[in-house]
C-alpha cells in the first residue's frame, strides 16, 4: 500500500466532514449488505398471503412474492445523498371468487418494482445505534413498475366463457300464452326437450364485438326452440341481441338486463318456415328480451389494463415495503477512550460510495458529505484533522510534560538538553519536498556541553510512518514503524566549536527524533489504527441481524486533511433464508 498516494488522482480535502470518523464502503458492499439482508425471512418475507384486500375495485384474494435469486435478481442504486433506489422482482396473484370467466379466476402479474428507501438511522431492539435503508415512508405513490408482464388481455373468447358459465345458473324454458321457448347452450342442460336441435358451433351460444362509435357492443347469438300450440307450429331458431360492453382500468361489465335502441335492437329468427314463423318471431321479440335480462349484468370482471396492473402493483408493494427496513452499519468501539456516536449516512451518488460519519465535532455546522476517499476500494476508514492533531498534541504533553512551563528535560549517554518547543502536524505527500504524507516537525532545542556555553538549536523533518500488514485466516493485524526523513539541525555556537557541537547535537537530536517518533508517530498511530482490533471497528464484526463482517485494514495514508486507512472487507450471511426454508420444506407457501 506504500505507493497508494501516487495512484491517487486527486488529494482529498474533506475527509470526514464536520465529524472525527469516517468510514466509507463501496457500493458493491452495501449490494452485498442488502442481498443478505433481502434473504433473511424475518426481514423481507418472501410469500406473503392470501390475504382479504380490495383489488381492482373488488374483494379478492391476494398473494405476493418477492425474488432475488440469479434468474430473477433484485439490484439497489445511489439516488441521491439520502436515497437508494431498489429494484425488486415482484409477483402478485389475485384470486377473484366467483369469477364470470373461469378462466381468469386467478390473475398472475410478474413485475419489476423500483422502491427508494431512505438512509436514516434509528436504535435497535437493544438500543444500539444502526445506520440503515428504512422503507416506512414508503407510498404506491413513490413506486415505479419498470417492467411488467403478464397483463390479461380481454378478447371475445373470456366474454363468451362468462356466459357459458351464467348459463348454467339461469332459467332455460319459458312459457308465454301457452308457447313455450327454450334456451340452448350446446349439451349444458341435457333435460330439455327436444334436446338441442343444432349440431357443433351452432349449438353453442357464440358471441362477437362489435365497435359503434364510441361504444363496443357484445353481439350474441343464441340457440332457442320454440312451440306454438295454436299455430301447430314449432322451429328451432336463434336470438340475436346486442349489449353495451364497459371497460375501465380495472375491469370489464356487460348488462344484459339494458336493451339497446335500435339498430341494435334483440331479433328472434326462426328456422321453419309457415304463416306463422313472422308472426311468431315478433310475438316472442319481448319474451326473447327477457329471457337475456335473465343473465343479468354479469359482475365486473377484473381484467385490468396496463394502467390498472400497475396501479394494483404499487398498492400492494407499498403495503408489503413500507413495514420493512434493514441495517448496513452498526459502529461498535473496542476501547472505553473512543466512544462513537449515532453514525450519519450520506451517498456519493457518481462515486458511488456510502460515506458513514460518527463523532461530530462541530454542531454549529450543517452536516455535509465528505470527499470520497476509497481510491477504487470497497473499505477505507478515515480520521479528520482536528482529531488527528489533538491525538498529536496529547501524545506529545504526554512524552514531554514541561514543554508548557518553558522546557522538557533531555538526557541521553552523550548528552543532556532541554527541548524548548516542539510543533507535530500531518502533511501531504510532496510538502516540504517530503514524500509520501508524513508528520511535519519542528521544534528547538538547548543543548547541555560541559564546561562551555549552551548551545541552542532548531530543527525540522519529516517522519513517515510505516505499515506492515499480517494476516491470517483467523486475524488481521496492522503494524506500524515510525521512520525519520532528513531533518535540518541549525546551531548558532561559534564555528571554532563547530566540530565539538555539531555530533552533540546530531546525537542529541537523534534522542529527540526517537522520542519524539516513539510518542507521537507509533503511539499516534497506533491510538488510530490498531482501534481495529482494540480501539474501533471500522466496520462492525456484524451488521445487526443481517451478516458476519471480517474487515482489515491494510495500511495508512497522512494527508493534512487527516488519516486514511484502506482496507477489505468481506462479508457472510448469518440470518435464515428463503433457500434455507426451501431447503428444510418450511416455506410458507399461500394457500
Amino acid at each position: 500500500m506504500g505507493d497508494w498516494h501516487y495512484i491517487y488522482s486527486a488529494v482529498p480535502m474533506n475527509l470526514t466532514s464536520n465529524f472525527d470518523i469516517a468510514v466509507e464502503l463501496g457500493i458493491d458492499s452495501v449490494k452485498q449488505i442488502f442481498h443478505l439482508a433481502f434473504k433473511s425471512e424475518d426481514l423481507f418475507p418472501h410469500n406473503i398471503g392470501p390475504i382479504s384486500a380490495n383489488v381492482f375495485g373488488q374483494a379478492v384474494q391476494v398473494s405476493l412474492t418477492v425474488i432475488d435469486d440469479m434468474t430473477n435478481p433484485a439490484d439497489l442504486s445511489f439516488q441521491d445523498s439520502t436515497h437508494m433506489l431498489f429494484s425488486i422482482p415482484f409477483q402478485m396473484a389475485v384470486q377473484v371468487p366467483g369469477s364470470p370467466d373461469p378462466s381468469l379466476s386467478e390473475i398472475n402479474l410478474d413485475a419489476v418494482i423500483a422502491v427508494p428507501g431512505l438512509l436514516t438511522n434509528w436504535m435497535d431492539s437493544s438500543n444500539n445505534p444502526v445506520l440503515g435503508i428504512d422503507f416506512s415512508g414508503v407510498t404506491s405513490n413513490d413506486i415505479q413498475v419498470p417492467a411488467l408482464s403478464s397483463v390479461p388481455t380481454v378478447n371475445i373468447s373470456n366474454i363468451v366463457a362468462a356466459i357459458h358459465t351464467n348459463y348454467t345458473s339461469i332459467q332455460h324454458v319459458f312459457a308465454l300464452g301457452g308457447n313455450t321457448l327454450n334456451v340452448y347452450d350446446d349439451t349444458a342442460d341435457p333435460s330439455l326437450t327436444p334436446p338441442n336441435p343444432y349440431a357443433g358451433s351452432a349449438s353453442e351460444i357464440q358471441g362477437s364485438l362489435v365497435t359503434a362509435g364510441a361504444t363496443q357492443y357484445l353481439n350474441v347469438v343464441m340457440p332457442i326452440w320454440v312451440n306454438i300450440p295454436e299455430g301447430s307450429y314449432t322451429s328451432p331458431g336463434h336470438i340475436s341481441f346486442y349489449r353495451p360492453v364497459v371497460q375501465t382500468a380495472t375491469s370489464i361489465t356487460v348488462d344484459f338486463s339494458i336493451e339497446p335502441a335500435a339498430p341494435y335492437q334483440t331479433t328472434v329468427t326462426l328456422d321453419n318456415p309457415g304463416f306463422a314463423q313472422s308472426i311468431a318471431e315478433q310475438q316472442l321479440q319481448p319474451l326473447a328480451v327477457n329471457v337475456i335480462s335473465t343473465f343479468g349484468p354479469i359482475p365486473p370482471q377484473p381484467v385490468p389494463n396496463q394502467a390498472g396492473a400497475i396501479a394494483a402493483i404499487q398498492q400492494q408493494a407499498a403495503a408489503y415495503i413500507s413495514q420493512r427496513k434493514f441495517g448496513v452499519y452498526t459502529p461498535q468501539s473496542g476501547a472505553n477512550q473512543i466512544q462513537l456516536t449515532t453514525p450519519v449516512g450520506f451517498l456519493l451518488v457518481a462515486d458511488g460510495v456510502l460515506a458513514i460519519l460518527m463523532n461530530r465535532r462541530d454542531s454549529s455546522v450543517a452536516d455535509f458529505p465528505p470527499d470520497n476517499f476509497l481510491n477504487g476500494g470497497q473499505l477505507a476508514m478515515a480520521v479528520g484533522p482536528a482529531k488527528v492533531q489533538e491525538l498529536i498534541d496529547n501524545a506529545v504533553n504526554t512524552q514531554f510534560p514541561g514543554l508548557a512551563s518553558g522546557g522538557a528535560p533531555l538526557s541521553t549517554p552523550q548528552g543532556n538538553g532541554t527541548l524548548t518547543s516542539l510543533s507535530v502536524a500531518p502533511e501531504d505527500s510532496g510538502g516540504h519536498g517530503a514524500t509520501p504524507g508524513h508528520l511535519w516537525v519542528t521544534g528547538s532545542a538547548t543543548v547541555h556541553i560541559p564546561c562551555w556555553f549552551d548551545s541552542h538549536v532548531n530543527f525540522s523533518g519529516p517522519i513517515f510512518i510505516d505499515t506492515t500488514l499480517t494476516q491470517t485466516s483467523s486475524a488481521c493485524t496492522l503494524t506500524f514503524q515510525a521512520r525519520a526523513g532528513n531533518f535540518n539541525i541549525g546551531q548558532n555556537c561559534c564555528t571554532v566549536f563547530e566540530d565539538l557541537i555539531v555530533p552533540i547535537v546530531g546525537w542529541i537530536m537523534l534522542a529527540v527524533t526517537q522520542s519524539m517518533i516513539s510518542s507521537v508517530g507509533g503511539s499516534l498511530a497506533q491510538q488510530i489504527a490498531q482501534g481495529q482490533t482494540s480501539i474501533i471497528h471500522p466496520i462492525p464484526p456484524v451488521v445487526t441481524g443481517i451478516a458476519q463482517v471480517s474487515a482489515c485494514l491494510t495500511g495508512l495514508n497522512i494527508f493534512a486533511a487527516g488519516f486514511v486507512f484502506p482496507g477489505t472487507i468481506s462479508i457472510v450471511r448469518v440470518t435464515t433464508s428463503f433457500q434455507d426454508l426451501l431447503s428444510e420444506r418450511r416455506l410458507p407457501w399461500p394457500t
